[in-house]
């Protein structure tokens, strides 16, 4: 706006002057120096001195040819863009003394055509600046949430790894000072009575006799070790069963595929809170009667299909639960889409994974 104004008022002075009288020479170095003024302070140096220099040098114009009072059109919307309208208005005096009444009333309109112009330009600037400043929070929150995401999935995947090898560190352990003791005790019996078996056969039945004693504690104690090991509730397809059977808004069909144990404990997880959370919102927004629920395990991806027979809808609007259930399944490196007309469709998809198998052996000859 502000340099479509000047430019304005440029060729309307430059264009009246053409066709009035002859323009002299101070009138036209003065344009010059005025136009060499208004690029300067625009671009590079707004300054307030400058802006008075111009109003001098208008003024000083304008005792040549009052047409030239027009500039201070551009004065009055600069001043009322710094929000100083009410000193642009001041600039009615000058029109005082150098015009007639005629000419006073059209100056005059034009100085507050040119001071509202002003103050609008003041607002949209005070507007840019503040949705500038809000987008660059807004911007900087996200990124500082997308890193506070990373560093909370890092955490959590850092947590299930000590969490395993602590859990493979206590099997050790438990091994170790029970089973290991009592193995390397029964040996140094067997190997006593193999060295004294021919000079006292007494001696060695009673050591074979303890030695017989000792392996079936040990090996009582190696049940009793793994039966604490094991998981008191094994896992199956029967897991997902009983998530449907406490599901009571609608029937609900489920068929599988495969085999359960090729699932990881990472990917029975995701689809058990997918699972968890379609049932949820198909009981709070839909209006189905019968839901199916397929989950295959191929040889390369494992799939889910979770789809009821409501009315659906046009578009969906993505609350936390869908965002979540995304947000899972992108991180796991799988694909997730949902479908909503004709029904509510969910397709879930994640690559097999084979289990990590680390050195797992690595220190089983460590004392």
């Amino acid at each position: 706006m502000n340099y479509a104004l000047k430019i304005l008022i440029l060729i309307w002075v430059a264009v009246s002057l053409a066709f009035g009288e002859t323009v002299t020479l101070p009138e036209f170095a003065g344009l010059l120096l005025l136009t060499a003024a208004y690029v300067v302070r625009t671009r590079y140096w707004n300054s307030p001195l400058l802006m008075g220099g111009e109003g001098v040098l208008v003024l000083m114009l304008s005792g040549i040819n009052p047409l030239h009072l027009c500039f201070l059109g551009v004065t009055g919307h600069d001043l009322a863009a710094r929000k100083l309208a009410p000193l642009a208005l001041l600039l009615i005096l000058p029109g005082g003394y150098f015009l007639d009444r005629q000419w006073l009333l059209g100056y005059g309109l034009l100085l507050m055509v040119c001071t509202y112009a002003g103050i609008r330009q003041q607002q949209l600037d005070e507007a840019k600046t503040t949705y500038q400043t809000a987008y660059d929070q807004e911007r900087k929150n996200r990124y500082m949430l997308e890193e506070t995401k990373n560093k909370l999935l890092q955490t959590a995947g850092e947590t299930a790894h000590l969490a395993e090898i602590r859990e493979r560190n206590r099997i050790a352990r438990e091994i170790h000072d029970s089973i290991g003791h009592d193995l390397a005790g029964n040996l140094l019996q067997l190997q006593a009575a193999e060295k004294i078996m021919d000079r006292d056969p007494a001696k060695t039945r009673e050591l074979l006799r303890k030695t017989v004693t000792g392996l079936a504690g040990s090996v009582e104690l190696l049940r009793s070790t793994v039966h604490n090991i094991r998981p008191r509730q094994t896992l199956g397809w029967s897991h997902f069963e009983q998530i449907i059977d406490n599901f009571q808004y609608c029937p609900v069909d489920f068929t599988h595929q495969g085999s359960f144990a090729l699932l990881t404990p990472h990917q029975v997880e995701i689809f058990t809170a997918i699972l968890k959370e379609s049932l949820t919102n198909t009981a709070r927004h839909s209006d189905a009667t019968h839901m199916t629920v397929a989950l295959e395990v191929r040889e390369k991806i494992i799939r889910l299909l979770i789809q009821d027979n409501g009315s659906g809808c046009t578009t969906v609007r993505e609350g936390m639960g869908i965002s979540g259930m995304r947000e899972r399944v992108h991180h796991a490196g799988g694909s997730f889409s949902v479908n909503p007309r004709e029904g509510f469709m969910i397709v879930c998809i994640l690559p097999r994974e084979e289990e990590k198998r680390g050195d797992d052996h690595a220190e089983s000859d460590r004392g």
